[in-house]
Formats: C-alpha cells, structure tokens, sequence
C-alpha cells in the first residue's frame, strides 16, 4: 500500500464505505482537491495532478477497485473527455448491446435506460473475449433522487457462494456458462436495446451472423427464429482470477432471472436458490454512491460491479471504456 503522504490528493468519505484490508483502506477511494482553492479545484489543476500521478493512480485502483474524484470543475462532455485522455488508457471500444451514444471523443451516455428501470449487478462487456478493464464515469446532471451507482467488489460474491455452494462454485470454474440471448430485428427503445440491424449494421441475415460470430463475443451457435437473431454463448469463463489473489464472480447470475437460469457447460441448469442466492449477497455486499455534480468515478471492470438504481429525471452520467 502506498503511503497516505504520499497521496496527492485529500480524501474523503462517503456513507457506507467498506474498510478492506489491515491498513484501514477503503472502497471506495474518496479523492478530493489537496485544498479548498479556486486553483486546486480547477480542471487544469486536476488534468496536471493526474498526469503527474499515473503510477500511482493505477496502483490504487488495482488496490481498491474503485476511485471517486470530487470537487473538481469539470462540467461538461468535452471536459471529461480530456479528464480521461489524461489518464493514459487505451481506449477499448463498446461492442455490447446496450443503447449509447457517443457524445465527445471517446465519452458516451451510460445506458440509456429508462430511468425508472433498475440495472442489475455486472462486469461490463463480460461476455466478450476482450473486455474493458477499466470504466470511468462522470455525472454530468445529478438526479434529485434515486439514480445511485452501487458498486460491488466481486469476490465477495465468490467468497461466501463458496461457503453456501461449495460444488457450484467448483462447476462454475470448471465448466462455464451457457448463457441464451435474443436480439430482435429492430431497436427496443422502451428497453434502450438495440437491434441487431443497428448492432451489426447489415440488414442481411447471412452478413449479421457472421458479424456476430466475429464481434468478440463467445458465441457457440448463432440461429434464427423468424426474424429474431438467437445466440448461444459460451460455455464463458465466470470466475476470472485477479492478480492472484481474488476470484471475480465474473459472470451475469446476478443480472439474470431466477426463472429462466442459464447452464452450465455440462449442460444442467444452475438452482433457482443460488441465483437469488448471488442476487441477495450482492445486494449485501454493495456500496451505493450518490452522485454530485462534476463526480469521476474509475472502476476496475476485472473485479468490481455496478449497478444502477431508479431515479427521477433529470439524471445524466457519461461513460468511457478503456482497455
């Protein structure tokens, strides 16, 4: 762990907050400006800070899993997009199927869900070979109430599924997940699903199944029913080990249905009780963070979950992905 004087940043706290290890370090970080001051909050001191302090930024979130940077001025899409240029990540392009659009450089709108419809714990683009191993969002409107972003250390998940379902969580490591999906023809704009049309810009059926068989998803079987595309995907890792020293829960059970489970790579269905299980476990674990105005928020995607709960308009947090 890095010195605390070492740190250059303040930091803060938040309701909730979890202390994670011997030293007293806390998920997630707080950052805020050293001092109180016109210069110290100002965007350009911010973006300087940052560049000057890669390294060790890079280390905290591989710490922690999660940093909220608050009280800085930054405002608007353009400034975010130079706040996450300043961190020096690649970018890692979006290939999922939920609706965004791209505002400013690499910045897009989250998840264009309707606002009264709660988002379910997951790790971003995990169905995909190559997934983004670090998100960053801002709030650019602060909802005047509801819309938090819980955040989620993973493990967690593991740990004590491991403790309840001891052969479970040895299936799942060992033999994956089969998981169904459907994508109509044409977008769900009540859902801010897209079609898979728009998702693989083709209307030929021929063209968009081998656009989906190369898109990076690990896809068994690509089918169709009408004119609704299904794909079979996987069997899909769903415990990735981190650093060595964590097991993520890496997988969409606690974004799923208990009624429609998905299976495993032998082919038998996962219990109903242990998917509300890791639904209940999640919802234990978790740490909401309510939005401010100008908040940064950088999670590690490899072993940190997010969620998003409803609100009431107007809300709007913008996101990037980086590899």
């Amino acid at each position: 762990m890095e010195k605390m004087h070492e740190c250059p940043f303040q930091q803060g706290k938040i309701p909730q907050q979890q202390v994670i290890d011997e030293h007293g370090l806390l998920f997630p970080m707080i950052l805020l400006p050293k001092e109180s001051t016109e210069h110290c909050n100002s965007l350009q001191s911010f973006l300087h800070t940052i560049r000057n302090n890669r390294a060790w930024i890079d280390n905290q979130i591989k710490q922690v899993g999660a940093l909220l940077f608050r009280g800085f001025s930054i405002k608007t899409a353009a400034d975010f997009n130079v706040v996450v240029e300043a961190f020096g990540w690649e970018e890692q392009p979006y290939l999922g199927a939920a609706s965004r659009t791209r505002i400013e450089g690499r910045v897009f709108t989250a998840n264009e869900a309707p606002l009264h419809q709660p988002i379910k714990f997951h790790h971003e683009m995990s169905m995909f070979e190559y997934f983004p191993t670090k998100l960053v969002f801002f709030c650019e409107i602060a909802p005047p109430a509801g819309g938090q972003t819980p955040l989620l250390l993973s493990h967690k998940i593991t740990e004590r599924m491991e403790e309840i379902y001891p052969e479970l969580v040895r299936k799942l490591e060992k033999e994956g997940l089969i998981y169904a999906s459907i994508l109509s023809e044409e977008d769900s704009p009540e859902d801010s699903i897209t079609g898979w049309q728009s998702l693989y810009k083709t209307k030929d059926k021929e063209e968009a199944g081998r656009r989906a068989s190369n898109s990076g998803l690990i896809t068994s079987n690509v089918s169709w029913e009408g004119n609704n595309m299904l794909l079979q995907l996987g069997p899909l890792p769903c415990i990735l080990e981190v650093d060595g020293d964590k097991k993520a829960w890496f997988n969409l059970l606690t974004f799923g249905d208990p009624e429609k489970p998905p299976l495993l790579g032998d082919g038998s269905e996962v219990p109903k009780e242990a998917i509300e299980s890791c639904i209940q476990i999640a919802e234990e674990e978790c740490v909401e963070v309510k939005w401010e105005v100008g908040d940064v928020i950088v999670i590690d995607n490899r072993f940190v979950m997010h969620a998003r709960r409803p609100s009431k308009p107007p809300r709007r947090v913008l996101a990037a992905f980086c590899k």
